[in-house]
């Protein structure tokens, strides 16, 4: 649990100073006095002046900012304050942070395929990928997967709806879908799970691990997937990949897209589902649940802990261009308006504005963080 908690808390660090440190050298090139570059919420643990700013290390590590001249209302319109530069350099210095949390996510991305490790087979067309599985990505809560105990990581060895048989090289994400939602009655699946302690009678007290099968049945359910029956999971084929030097910055390029894009699709998706009353906090995780997926990654080797931390920074960059109070994509909206109606907004009003959306954005953190402690001790 402590090295979990002290895992967790070195990549936060990093993502946020990768963020912040593209804020700042988006700010140095285009002469942008930057007070404060802080790792953490104050109360402040070290600080030291370099040039004109403090750079400073707090106590809550839990977040950080750069404190750019020119963003408070009291500070003073001087020629290195960001109001008084272009508008279009405004709008660089406030996407850098997401900018570097792309280009992290893809440096990892092509350290992994360097060092190998397991992939999407769609991701790589036209690549060899060794050692196919289908595997279990997602257990929906409370559906009929999760209610008998298919966990995700779990990998599909067969599946049989009574009149539909898949195994060994027919298994593929389009067969069990095919036997499950064209099932009559129930579904028998058997799963392959790795990890699983037994007790070594060889030796007092010791234990060992083993991949072990697992048959469940269960009866799919409608509602879950529109217009079909389902049982709550989502699968994909996933293979081992090693590629060498030049080919990984290609393809890492491949993969940083395909990321970006599934995270922008889903994100879109679950903000479509509030307005229309479905959405749920299910599908958000908090830092108690990003603790748990990092020190899981971690435990599992280092090839899998970057491809973790490439995600979770690419989700990053995606949410803070939301358009939203507080957040990146917000305040690049009040600078397009600015530009539009040509003059200013209130400082006040953007700082109320502001306000509001970090107390809604702490609120949400704490609903899910509760959430997550919950269904950790479910």
């Amino acid at each position: 649990m402590i090295s979990t908690i002290i895992i967790f808390l070195l990549v936060l660090t990093l993502l946020i100073a990768v963020h912040e440190m593209g804020h700042f050298l988006a700010c140095k090139l285009f002469g942008v006095r930057v007070d404060d570059f802080a790792i953490g919420f104050p109360p402040r643990l070290f600080g030291k002046m370099i040039g004109k700013t403090r750079f400073s290390l707090n106590l809550i590590p839990l977040g950080g900012y750069v404190k750019i001249h020119g963003e408070n209302p009291e500070d003073s319109l001087t020629s290195d304050s960001i109001l008084a530069k272009p508008k279009w350099q405004q709008i660089v210095v406030l996407i850098a942070g997401v900018t570097f949390n792309v280009i992290l996510a893809y440096i990892f991305l092509v350290a992994t395929l360097m060092f190998g490790t397991k992939v999407s087979v769609d991701t790589f067309p036209g690549q060899v990928i060794s050692n196919q599985k289908l595997i279990i990505t997602m257990v929906a809560p409370n559906s009929p997967a999760d209610l008998i105990g298919i966990k995700a990581g779990d990998e599909i060895i067969s599946v049989s709806n009574g009149k539909d048989l898949f195994a060994s090289t027919s298994i593929s994400v389009l067969n069990v879908q095919k036997a499950i939602s064209g099932a009559e009655n129930t579904v028998s699946m058997t799963v392959k799970r790795g990890g699983v302690q037994t007790l070594d009678r060889s030796a007092i007290q010791s234990t060992t691990t083993i991949d072990q099968a697992i048959a469940f049945d269960f009866v799919p359910k409608t509602g879950l997937v529109q217009g079909k029956k389902a049982a709550g999971i989502s699968m994909d084929m996933i293979g081992d990949a090693k590629i060498g030097f030049f080919k990984s910055f290609y393809y890492a390029g491949i993969q940083t897209y395909n990321l970006l894009n599934n995270i922008v699709v889903g994100l879109a998706k679950f903000i479509g589902s509030i307005f229309v009353g479905k959405g749920s906090l299910n599908e958000v995780t908090g830092p108690v649940g990003i603790a748990n997926v990092v020190g899981n990654s971690a435990k599992a080797g280092v090839s899998d802990l970057l491809m973790i931390v490439a995600v979770i920074s690419a989700n990053l960059a995606v949410i803070n261009m939301v358009p939203f109070p507080a957040l990146d994509g917000g305040r690049v909206v009040v600078v397009i308006i600015e530009a539009i109606i040509r003059r200013p907004i209130s400082s006040k009003i953007v700082g109320w504005v502001n306000g509001l959306g970090f107390i809604a954005l702490i609120g949400l953190m704490i609903v899910v963080t509760f959430k997550d402690v919950f269904y950790m001790f479910k």
